[in-house]
């Protein structure tokens, strides 16, 4: 049953990337707030003289940063797709560099170099248009939620057969 909602949500994520870029935006900024609010609590709740002020005052900046980031939605949606296109661009950098290092031992060298250059690319582009990243994010976590919902169908198909061949050979009871 896990696999098969896995793929019904990849299909969600495939066709609704604004969505699904807001949606992860929101928990971003949750999880930020969330983690101030603990480190708050855990900064009363240990004794006076144990207390640092360098982590209260970073859980107040943590907490407020949170709550900049859920009230800013559309900035922490920009500031995700900047961070991942940042990502993507570096990591395009580095393979264009080892392609062009490694073009002479023959192919394998010239698809890093391409791979790198495509790369470049689409950093570039998802981080000057919010659109392009949200299509790229939501598409990567599509694939990822299929892949994963084919493994585990794929998966329950092979346990459901190993148990009934298991049950033919009297190996396990059926009450088991």
């Amino acid at each position: 049953m896990q696999g098969v909602l896995l793929i019904i949500i990849s299909f969600i994520f495939f066709n609704n990337p604004a969505e699904v870029l807001a949606v992860i935006s929101f928990w971003v900024g949750l999880l930020t707030i969330v983690t101030g609010v603990m480190g708050l609590a855990g900064y009363f709740m240990m004794d006076k003289d144990e207390r640092e002020n360098t982590a209260l005052w970073w859980s107040i900046a943590t907490l407020l940063f949170g709550i900049m980031l859920i009230g800013k939605l559309g900035l922490t949606m920009k500031l995700i797709t900047v961070l991942f296109g940042i990502w993507i661009l570096v990591t395009g950098i580095w393979l264009a560099s080892a392609g062009w290092e490694y073009r002479k031992n023959g192919s394998p060298g010239w698809l890093m170099l391409i791979a790198g250059i495509l790369s470049i690319i689409a950093g570039v582009a998802i981080i000057f248009d919010i659109n392009i990243g949200a299509v790229w994010i939501s598409t990567l976590l599509g694939v990822q939620a299929l892949l994963a919902g084919i493994g585990l169908v794929l998966l329950a198909m092979i346990k459901r057969k190993v148990v009934s061949k298991l049950r033919s050979e009297g190996a396990i009871s059926r009450n088991s």
